[in-house]
C-alpha cells in the first residue's frame, strides 16, 4: 500500500496525468487537392497526313503514332477525372 502511494505521488509531481486532450489548434490545417499542370495539359493534336500516296511503313508509323497519343490521352483523362472527384470530395470546386 505504501509503495502505491509513493508511486501516486511521484506520478502527481512530474505532472504525468492519465487523461491529456489534443487541442484542435495542434493539427495542421488540411492541405485542399490540387490538380496538377500536367492533367490540365491538352491532348496531342491529329498529327498531319503527307499529301501523296502512302507506302504501307508509312501507314504503320502513322497508325503507331495516333495510337500512342490517343492512349496517353484517356490514361491523362482517368487520371483528371479522380483528381476532380477528390476536389469535390473536399467540398471544392475543380
Amino acid at each position: 500500500m505504501n509503495k502505491l502511494a509513493i508511486l501516486f505521488a511521484f506520478l502527481f509531481l512530474s505532472g504525468v496525468t492519465g487523461c491529456q486532450t489534443l487541442s484542435r489548434d495542434s493539427s495542421p490545417p488540411p492541405t485542399p487537392a490540387q490538380i496538377s499542370k500536367a492533367l490540365k495539359k491538352l491532348c496531342d493534336r491529329l498529327g498531319n497526313i503527307p499529301d501523296r500516296d502512302l507506302s504501307r511503313d508509312d501507314l504503320i508509323r502513322l497508325i503507331a503514332q495516333e495510337r500512342k497519343s490517343h492512349g496517353a490521352c484517356i490514361r491523362k483523362d482517368d487520371k483528371l477525372v479522380k483528381a476532380a472527384e477528390a476536389l469535390e470530395k473536399q467540398g471544392q470546386k475543380p
